[in-house]
């Protein structure tokens, strides 16, 4: 496959074996990369439908237990011409390297035990679930290695393994969770070893590709299938690859079929002496897996058709396959009825083109987010035997075909379907994203209403840091230890942000793979050339979502299409040694970015995503757009909040403010109007919602000066906040690195006209401290502003909603929100001085006067009573003892809440109130099985403007620290659950 791809990549020529050519490179058989043919069409399919995949531009990568180098495993296989072989086999030795490959002798035939010596080792991956983690984290290595923007299909293309009795239905694997769980189980509590084909499939589906199994085995068990469906565009199919003569024996049989007879006897035998067939020789539970799925090709079919199959292993032969196939059918009056058909040809020459369009089908569909049953059966012309979603289709070739290509030309028109609003159109999004059946399952106590998307736009670069860097200017040759590249740009850090916002921890039990986002879609909107800048940049993005999978890269590749000469903003950041950094910047496409292109964009993400919904439009950086600045950028606004539900939220992040911005006389402010008539800023200003800009570029756009007294300074910023307030704006925010924040809100007026807004944050003020970090904590303090404006945005849209559900405590294991709100509740409440409590944290619904202590109280109940066999007395003292131990800071924290409790239940005259409480006794599975309930005080209350604060602080603080700014993925719960309690200081955010 690899030689084929790169003959045709480099138009390489060569002579065949008895001299004849020179013969040209192509993709005979891969009808996703060949044109239709004659007056009727028909074959191919690249200019049937747009946005097949180039397979000249595939990443290609693998495992292999022997560690022979692939330009030599080319030679060996003695299959290519060899003038072909020597044209591609250095660059196959030299630049794609192999994974080693996790290897159970149990799983194939002793004749390939001596040669398996390129294979992780028992230190390496001592079970199955270590295996499983070696095999995502080479996934992950590969996809940024390469590049890769598009999706990935892992394919088993190994030799055949005896079946597995965990796969078969009923054998233990049939959901999802079995899966997993069995995956993490020792062999010995299992009762025996789990196929490595099994640890693949789990490994790649787990990492949002699809897995093809070109083999005989049985991977597809039911689990692997449910794992599948949890993702939209993610797909596992089989069994075993129809390559040649299979293929033509279902259009054969399909052919007597419609000619009226009845085929009741296939026979066939074929040898052949490649390597497959060398170990089904030795490996007789390998061989009885083969049959099985020989002999079940016709089973679809009703009639009892006598299908035998022999294979013989004949070195001689080596890969030239020799298949002889006699079919015998009743005709007229019960009369026989036979034919013959010979068939010669490569094994492996057959295969190739079947791999190639099954991974370009794959980024096909998941692209149009199509539907795994659908695609299922739109493949299974690739397969012996269709298993999985597929299970059942009719066998027929041509039948296949006819489903193929209906399959592909729905998903061709599903975005003009979707206008018209069919229902059977699923045009989603590239990106793979959580199930929304799934999702709904899901509890947690603040979400984002109608699972409303982001939509982040402006100004993105690569910044590519050269490490270690020497000089200091002159026209010696300095030089650097190594570069590292990431987005740079508001978009790239707000995605970053955003996108690895979750619920809970990835890779728990009850929520598998994907932890559900907090923000389900991310879409990044700015320009990128067709360069190599352009490509790694859009690696860069859809990285950030590799945990939640909810970043959509789609439309900005649409838009690279539209302007092929385009070329990407890059950053060249040297690191110096002595800590100095320098900066040499080209704008590139962000220079010509312009309002037309973005609205293009904004009308694009309308008309091709009606099954998201979005709440916000975060624009960054007009100073460093010339083309997207006054009227145009108010233009932009206008377009973006027309296809936001409820009119969404407009957020504006500012940096790059020249200095100087505004000339006033000294200690005094601009004038509402001087703003208002500010060529970057002033018409789009009416426009904005949340404005943020740190401290010195508001001196610079309002004139205002900072004494470093706290309290004159803090009046300073609520005047200069004003004149922004007063154009139009309803939230601005200020960050002042170590000071913390400053957020001043507009009034009832200007908060009516964007209803996504919390009522609770109108007309107030707040200063906020910096979010702590220890002393010895290693910053970088790059894109803070960016990933607080992302904090603040999140927080302005989370409600509670209404479940009570306490966010788990740092030092506990992870555990799902759904976990913990089954726990059986035991709670007595006869008692006069516990009409205060309720269950967990959630909020007293009797007239008594919460304070910090009872919401504490609340909390240890249900621990303290279980350690004091319900002795009353004694679970007052220890919990009175506990309080008493506590430090400032948590008494600080239950300040908090208790002041935010205040807020949020102010009673009206439609308040339930509860005069007679009465809790029963559940069993675990009874409490399981009960719906949850919802505090009707708590649905749909925002944060108060404090904890927001809070909250934004923390997300930044998140970001700047080295040691959290990499992760994948924050769960909200825990920062959440701690934005009530940051008293200290942070010395850079």
């Amino acid at each position: 496959m690899l030689a084929g791809i790169l003959a045709n990549r480099h138009k390489i020529k060569w002579y065949g074996p008895r001299g004849e050519g020179p013969l040209d490179a192509n993709y005979y058989g891969c009808i996703t990369q060949l044109n239709q043919r004659g007056v009727h069409g028909g074959v191919g399919y690249r200019d049937k439908v747009p946005g097949l995949a180039d397979a000249n531009m595939a990443a290609v990568g693998g495992w292999d237990i022997r560690p022979t180098k692939l330009g030599d495993a080319l030679l060996q296989a003695q299959i290519l011409d060899y003038d072909l072989v020597k044209q591609v086999k250095e660059e196959m030795n030299n630049n794609y390297s192999i994974f080693k490959g996790y290897y159970d002798p149990r799983f194939i035939g002793t004749s390939q035990h001596s040669t398996a010596t390129h294979v992780l080792s028992k230190e390496e991956v001592s079970n199955a679930s270590e295996a499983l983690k070696c095999i995502r984290a080479d996934i992950r290595y590969f996809k940024w290695k390469n590049g890769v923007v598009g999706h990935t299909t892992v394919i088993w293309s190994a030799s055949v393994e005896p079946n597995s009795e965990f796969c078969v239905k009923g054998g233990g694997l049939d959901t999802a969770q079995d899966l997993l769980r069995s995956i993490a189980m020792a062999e010995e509590e299992r009762g025996g070893p789990l196929p490595p084909s099994l640890i693949y499939a789990t490994a790649a589906i787990m990492e949002g590709c699809s897995f093809i199994n070109g083999g005989s085995q049985n991977t597809l068990c039911g689990g692997l299938a449910d794992l599948a469906r949890q993702q939209l565009g993610v797909y596992c199919l089989g069994t075993d690859f129809k390559a040649g003569q299979t293929k033509f024996k279902t259009a054969a049989v399909e052919y007597l079929r419609t000619m009226g007879l009845t085929p009741k006897v296939i026979a066939s035998s074929n040898h052949l002496g490649n390597n497959d067939m060398y170990n089904l020789a030795t490996a007789k539970k390998a061989s009885d897996a083969k049959l099985r799925v020989k002999h079940d090709i016709f089973a679809p079919w009703e009639e009892d058709i006598d299908h035998k199959v022999s294979i013989m292993y004949t070195p001689m032969i080596n890969d030239e396959k020799r298949d002889f196939v006699e079919y015998t059918s009743l005709g007229f009056l019960s009369q026989h009825h036979t034919m013959v058909t010979y068939t010669r040809a490569s094994d492996s020459v057959l295969c190739v083109p079947l791999m190639i369009d099954g991974a370009v089908w794959c980024d096909y569909f998941s692209r149009k987010s199509w539907n795994y049953e659908n695609v299922a059966k739109a493949l299974a012309y690739l397969f012996k035997v269709p298993e999985g979603a597929a299970t059942g289709v009719d066998p027929g070739f041509f039948r296949q075909m006819q489903e193929l290509d209906h399959q592909v030309v729905a998903a061709a028109e599903s975005a003009s379907r979707k206008k018209d609003g069919s229902k059977n159109s699923v045009n989603g999004k590239r990106s793979v994203k959580f199930k929304e059946s799934n999702v709904d399952e899901f509890l947690t106590e603040w979400e984002i209403p109608n699972k409303s998307g982001i939509i982040c736009a402006g100004l993105a670069c690569v910044d590519m840091q050269l490490l270690s860097a020497t000089g200091a200017g002159g026209e010696a040759i300095e030089t650097f230890a190594g570069e590292k590249s990431m987005g740079g740009g508001s978009v790239s850090m707000a995605c970053k942000t955003l996108a690895r916002l979750c619920h809970v921890d990835p890779l728990d039990d009850t929520y598998m793979q994907v932890p559900p986002p907090v923000v389900s879609s991310v879409v990044p909107l700015c320009k990128v050339g067709f360069d190599n800048t352009g490509t790694k940049l859009i690696s860069l993005l859809e990285d950030t979502g590799v945990t939640c999978r909810n970043v959509d890269i789609r439309f900005m590749r649409n838009a690279r299409n539209r302007d092929p000469d385009a070329t990407t903003s890059l950053a060249v950041l040297p690191i110096y040694k002595d800590g100095r950094r320098g900066c040499f910047f080209d704008a590139a496409s962000n220079a010509t970015f312009d309002a037309s292109e973005m609205v293009e964009m904004i009308e694009d993400l309308a008309n091709n995503s009606a099954e998201n919904t979005f709440g916000a439009f975060m624009f960054g950086y007009p100073h460093l757009l010339p083309k997207m600045q006054g009227e145009a950028l108010a233009h932009v606004f206008s377009k973006a909040r027309n296809i936001m539900q409820d009119g969404g939220i407009i957020v504006l992040d500012l940096n790059g403010v020249p200095e100087n911005r505004v000339q006033t006389p000294f200690g005094s402010l601009c004038s509402p109007s001087m703003l208002r008539s500010d060529p970057v800023l002033g018409p789009a200003l009416s426009h904005v919602d949340i404005l943020h800009m740190n401290e010195d570029e508001m001196a610079n756009l309002t004139g205002v000066k900072f004494e470093g007294d706290s309290h004159l300074d803090t009046r300073a910023l609520s005047s200069a906040a004003s004149l922004f307030l007063k154009c139009g704006v309803a939230v601005v925010a200020v960050t002042r690195g170590k000071l913390g924040c400053f957020i001043k809100c507009n009034g009832e007026d200007r908060f009516a006209s964007s209803k996504f807004l919390p009522s609770t944050w109108i007309n107030k003020q707040m200063s906020v401290d910096a979010a702590w970090l220890p002393q010895d904590t290693v910053i970088n303090s790059n894109g803070a502003g960016d990933s607080f404006t992302s904090g603040l945005l999140v927080a302005a849209m989370l409600r509670h909603t209404g479940l009570d559900i306490t966010a788990m405590d740092n030092s506990s294991p992870a555990q799902s929100p759904l976990e913990r709100d089954t726990t059986p509740v035991e709670l007595d409440l006869s008692m006069e001085s516990l009409d205060s409590l309720s269950v967990g944290s959630g909020p007293s619904t009797s007239n008594k006067k919460v304070t910090p202590y009872s919401l504490y109280m609340r909390e240890k109940y249900t621990a303290l009573k279980s350690q004091s066999s319900d002795d009353k007395k004694t679970i007052f003292l220890k919990c009175h003892e506990m309080w008493e131990n506590e430090t400032e800071e948590i008494k600080l924290m239950y300040g908090r809440k208790c002041k935010e409790e205040a807020e949020i239940r102010k009673p009206t005259p439609d308040t339930p109130t509860a005069k007679n409480v009465s809790l029963s006794f559940f069993s675990d599975d009874a409490t399981k099985s009960l719906p949850p309930s919802r505090n009707l005080h708590l649905a749909n209350q925002p944060m108060n403007l404090e904890t927001a604060a809070q909250f934004a602080s923390l997300v930044a603080a998140r970001h700047i620290d080295m040691s959290t700014r990499e992760m994948s993925y924050l769960n909200i719960n825990r920062i959440r659950e701690q934005s009530t309690a940051s008293p200290h200081g942070l010395e850079e955010i």
